[in-house]
């Protein structure tokens, strides 16, 4: 009896197991399948990024600025960590990390398939993790940016952020065609999360970046380099400027600032080091503008070759004006612009009036932006016709009453070495695929207007420009067996305290180019608030440093040196 009794009992709970087993089953195949389905595919398949590799940046011949290589980082699998404490405990070590932090990473969403513990590690680490076996903690290639030259070229280069992603310069204004495209495969992985089958029909390759040739020339840029850096220490200045184009393209072969930096570790650096001064930094032009007038006024025929004006004996007390240092009287139109008479220039504004010089402005780009393709670049300031008074009538010809950057002002100048020919500057000459083959061909010139005439261009160049170096104020950029025409400038800043005009702040440039001929390049220097006591003159600052980079890039571009019979010895005037 009692063994019946048993057995009904275990038949009974038999039946009550089997009953709810089979109701459990039931529930899992009905009522919850979906998620469980989810949480066995999470567990036996893994998506994997394929990352793309950003293009490079290349120079005018090909060497390499910029690029990515490979490097380690560290990531962690919280979902397959057994033991999320001793696996932070051994690897916090190796890492550099604080144990709870790394605890913190790994249960802080114990779902979640990828974290990353520490982004491009060195070899060394790397080995280390290797060495740990942690289950669930592992390794992976990233791309780092790589600038090989350092400081080179750095403000036109730009720089990168943690992700790849451009921030600044060329890596910012081009970063649709240099990032390219991530990829993504799908693969069947084993109980330790090791891929054995990848899933050909959810394949989606990597697409790299394009690569971008610009017209930066890493020679003459690192002679520009050069150049500025020791100007700025010479004479103490808070900082300086060099560009150097070619003036028939527009195609910028240097473009050099101090202070700099290093794009390989930017954030080392303040933000001020990391502005391009070259094209965000406007400034009064002082008598650098000087080429631009006297040639409107040839160009609108005001004024003719070896025509004399009355400079005054050095003071003109209806304008209020001077020649600093200088006391002229009878000069011819070369004249005034070789010794750079600020009285002679005023007196070409008289007969041009302001309409006629606003008209000037307007003909050689000033106030509006060249369109390089670099960010941040100003547009410089020119006041609307009907701000302009009197006495813009002769300040605006000696570089007053306006501002310009250094490269609007380097644009100018090329344009009448380029026989009047305005071309926009031009700081990339294409693009390459993957595979090297161009997909886009950026380096045909793009005229964007005709300042004077090609016969006023030349009769600058060849009658009164060369002067200047020949026997004006800027012999100090005189060089053997080649003809240099160029320009010097000294501006005074406004006073950031007093917004006058300052008597101790100065901005010395020089703009050269070679040869007077057939020019082939125009350069500009110009050299930030210089130590009064050491010069500020920029014939004094800044022409010498144009002449060492005209003197390295002119045989460097195969320009030879011929005999040259110069015009006298040179006469070195105080004042530009």
């Amino acid at each position: 009896m009692r063994q019946r009794r048993a057995a009904r009992l275990l038949v009974g709970a038999l039946g009550v197991f089997l009953a709810a087993l089979g109701g459990w089953l039931a529930y899992l195949q009905v009522v919850v399948p979906e998620p469980l389905a989810q949480r066995a595919a999470k567990q036996v398949h893994m998506q994997m990024p394929i990352r793309a590799r950003r293009g490079n940046l290349l120079d005018a011949r090909m060497r390499i600025l910029a690029s990515s290589v490979e490097v380690p980082s560290v990531f962690a699998d919280p979902f397959v960590i057994e033991d999320p404490s001793d696996a932070a405990a051994r690897a916090a070590p190796v890492l550099g990390m604080d144990p709870d932090v790394l605890y913190r990473l790994l249960v802080e969403d114990p779902e979640r398939r990828f974290v990353w513990l520490a982004r491009r590690v060195s070899p060394e680490t790397a080995a280390a993790v290797r060495r740990l076996k942690v289950y669930g903690i592992g390794l992976t290639a990233e791309w780092e940016r790589h600038y090989p030259y350092g400081t080179l070229a750095a403000h036109v280069l730009g720089f990168v952020g943690r992700e790849e992603q451009g921030l600044e310069g060329a890596e910012r204004l081009f970063e649709e065609r240099l990032r390219g495209r991530d990829g993504r495969a799908y693969v069947l992985a084993d109980g330790r999360r090791r891929p054995i089958w990848s899933e050909p029909d959810q394949f989606a390759p990597a697409e790299d970046g394009q690569s971008l040739v610009l017209t930066i020339d890493a020679v003459i840029q690192s002679v520009a380099e050069d150049a500025v850096a020791e100007a700025c220490e010479k004479f103490h200045a808070a900082s300086a400027t060099a560009i150097v184009m070619d003036p028939r393209t527009g195609a910028i072969l240097a473009m050099a600032n101090v202070p700099t930096f290093d794009p390989n570790r930017y954030d080392a650096y303040p933000v001020d080091a990391r502005r391009n001064r070259a094209v965000t930094d406007p400034s009064p032009p002082g008598s650098t503008a000087k080429p631009f007038f006297a040639s409107w006024a040839l160009e609108q025929n005001v004024v003719r070759l070896g025509e004399v004006l009355y400079c005054e004996d050095g003071f003109w007390a209806a304008e209020r004006l001077h020649d600093a240092g200088h006391r002229y009287g009878n000069l011819t139109f070369e004249e005034i612009v070789i010794k750079s008479s600020n009285i002679g220039m005023a007196k070409l504004g008289k007969r041009l009036g302001n309409e006629r010089l606003y008209a000037g402005l307007e003909a050689f780009g000033f106030g509006r932006r060249t369109g390089v393709w670099l960010p941040g670049e100003s547009a410089g300031c020119v006041h609307a016709l009907a701000r302009w008074t009197k006495y813009s009538t002769t300040r605006v010809p000696f570089g007053q009453e306006f501002t310009s950057t250094p490269l609007q002002l380097l644009t100018a100048f090329a344009a009448i070495a380029n026989e009047g020919r305005l071309v926009r500057p031009q700081i990339v000459r294409g693009a390459l695929d993957g595979r090297g083959e161009v997909v886009a061909d950026l380096a045909k010139p793009e005229i964007v207007g005709q300042a004077i005439r090609p016969e006023t261009a030349r009769t600058m160049i060849q009658q009164v420009l060369v002067g200047v170096v020949e026997r004006g104020t800027g012999t100090a950029c005189r060089l053997e067996g080649y003809r240099i025409f160029g320009k010097t400038g000294t501006a005074q800043k406004i006073d950031p305290e007093t917004g006058a005009v300052s008597h101790t702040r100065f901005i010395g440039t020089f703009l050269g180019g070679a040869p007077a001929e057939t020019p082939r390049i125009v350069v500009l220097v110009s050299v930030n608030e210089p130590d009064r006591s050491l010069g500020y003159y920029g014939g004094t600052v800044a022409a010498p440093a144009v002449k060492k980079i005209l003197q390295e890039a002119l045989p460097y571009l195969g320009v030879s040196p011929r005999p040259v019979v110069h015009e006298g010895p040179p006469t070195v005037l105080a004042s530009d």
